[in-house]
């Protein structure tokens, strides 16, 4: 009986989306809505995200997918750090964005910030320096998780339909690199409040 409910569930989300028209984004975000106005002559596309009114210009709009099938594509051939993207390509540059977004979860980043964080409370009092210049562990520890270098061989094993395609591969890695230096920066601010709180509370 269960699973027939979520069966019906199922169908029907998914009558709902077809109804719809999909927006993708050049910074791999997908937005399904049939609430928005899309002006040309303005180059402004506005939507609703909840009860929320956004103005986005259509240079980050990559294009506007219709129910009918029918596909505005807004986005127009050129370089990212002199590599040329055509359409398909940055087509397949957003799609690894996406799929990084949606899936890709940096819990070892937020652990290690936690931990840089948490220790550079204690560290810099044993080796006699400020308090205050606490902040640089975590801070350098966020510097060096964005310059490493993401495995793209666990990127092929989790998508080997994209093995031969280094654009959904870069996009991918970008959202990757992205995501763990926001992570550890975070991490790294809960781990100084739980530093800071530790040594209050231990303090003789």
């Amino acid at each position: 009986m269960r699973f027939l409910i979520f069966l019906i569930l199922f169908f029907l989300i998914e009558i709902a989306c077809k109804a719809q028209d999909t927006i993708w984004f050049l910074s791999g975000e997908r937005l399904i809505t049939s609430n928005y106005t899309l002006k040309t002559e303005d180059g402004m596309l506005t939507y609703f995200k909840g009860k929320k009114e956004k103005k986005v210009g259509l240079e980050y709009v990559f294009s506007v997918h219709e129910k009918n099938g029918y596909e505005k594509v807004f986005y127009e051939p050129t370089s990212i750090e002199n590599t040329p993207f055509s359409v398909e390509q940055m087509r397949s540059f957003i799609k690894g964005e996406f799929e990084a977004s949606e899936h890709y979860k940096a819990t070892g980043a937020t652990i290690i910030g936690v931990t840089a964080g948490i220790g550079g409370i204690y560290l810099f009092p044993i080796l006699k320096a400020p308090v205050f210049w606490s902040p640089v562990l975590p801070t350098g520890t966020s510097a060096i998780i964005g310059s490493t270098n993401i495995c793209e061989k666990k990127i092929i094993k989790k998508f080997p339909q994209y093995t031969n395609d280094e654009y959904f591969i870069s996009g991918y890695s970008e959202i990757v690199k992205q995501k763990r230096i926001s992570h550890s920066i975070v991490g790294g601010v809960i781990g100084l409040a739980v530093g800071v709180a530790s040594a209050l509370i231990i303090k003789p």
